[in-house]
């Protein structure tokens, strides 16, 4: 069984001081920008954890009318949306959540690392706060990316067994099967307390159902942004195709840095936890099968069947 580790305390320890770090130095330079001075028609990859938005976001980032950060933006969105600051219910956030320091603070944030490109931003957390996004961006467009819910779900109970995507040191402990101690990977839903007794996959299944019929319910009645959706098995089955739909979609002129690296999409496998393979779920398909009657209804909301096929 798995529980906390020195190791594990460090390592946490040390990405929260940086983020603070990096939010105060914001907050006062900050100071000297405009909550009218917004950065225009940023993009943002969201999706459910371990679908695929680390690979979508090399994609995009080759494009050179982008500016990113190095990795995900929790830096940003963090700084005011800590589900800490809300007695720990979730990471959603919606248009309520936006307060004018918050808004001169992220547009200060986004200039600096933007400058007078399109930013792009890929946290996956963030498929809980189209609302909010909009409110703060209502020209963004949002990609969202989908995939199947036995691969995403094996993929994050992989992420979890192996201590990674450590998002929380949460206020009460966790008793799941194979983990006892505080720290939450990935996104936290609002019925995390509910699972935080059960196991790895009906935590992972949670997580899979919370992010993507949230996004489902938010895309069908967002007033302003747009969406493009993609599957994750669309990306790497037709990866030239889909790129160039892609850039088409969110107005961008040809990139032969984005097709190059799309021509050799399966070399690119920076955020997978082990060797990718079809239908590696199946190494765990005893957990998938309990989950299955969990996630079978979001895969069909999404366009996937649910049959486990020996």
């Amino acid at each position: 069984m798995l529980t906390d580790s020195l190791k594990d305390t460090i390592a946490f320890m040390r990405k929260e001081a940086r983020m603070r770090a990096y939010a105060w130095g914001q907050r006062v330079g900050a100071r000297r920008g405009s909550a009218n001075d917004r950065p225009r028609r940023p993009v943002f990859i969201v999706g459910c954890p371990r679908s695929g938005t680390t690979l979508l976001f090399e994609l995009l980032a080759q494009h050179s009318d982008f500016r990113a950060l190095p990795g995900e933006g929790h830096v940003i969105w963090n700084a005011y949306q800590h589900p800490r600051r809300k007695s720990w219910s979730s990471d959603r956030a919606t248009a309520a959540d936006v307060t004018p320091s918050e808004r001169t603070f992220v547009y200060g944030a986004i200039r600096h690392v933007a400058g007078g490109y399109r930013y792009l931003d890929k946290t996956p957390k963030n498929v809980l706060k189209l609302p909010y996004l909009v409110s703060l961006f209502p020209d963004a467009q949002f990609v969202f990316i989908k995939r199947d819910g036995r691969a995403t779900v094996n993929s994050l109970i992989e992420g979890w067994s192996l201590r990674k995507g450590i998002s929380y040191r949460l206020p009460e402990p966790l008793r799941l099967a194979e983990y006892q101690g505080r720290f939450w990977s990935y996104v936290l839903p609002s019925g995390w307390r509910e699972v935080r007794r059960s196991t790895i996959a009906h935590v992972a299944a949670a997580q899979y159902v919370a992010s993507n019929e949230t996004a489902i319910d938010d895309i069908a009645s967002l007033s302003g942004g747009s969406v493009i959706e993609v599957s994750y098995e669309d990306l790497v089955s037709r990866p030239i195709d889909t790129s160039a739909r892609l850039l088409e979609l969110l107005e961008l002129r040809g990139s032969t840095e984005v097709l190059e690296f799309a021509s050799h999409l399966d070399q690119h496998v920076s955020g997978a936890l082990s060797t990718p393979r079809q239908d590696k779920w199946r190494d765990r398909v005893d957990q998938i099968e309990r989950v299955l009657p969990i996630i079978g209804p979001t895969m069909k909301h999404l366009g996937y069947e649910t049959e486990v096929v020996p």
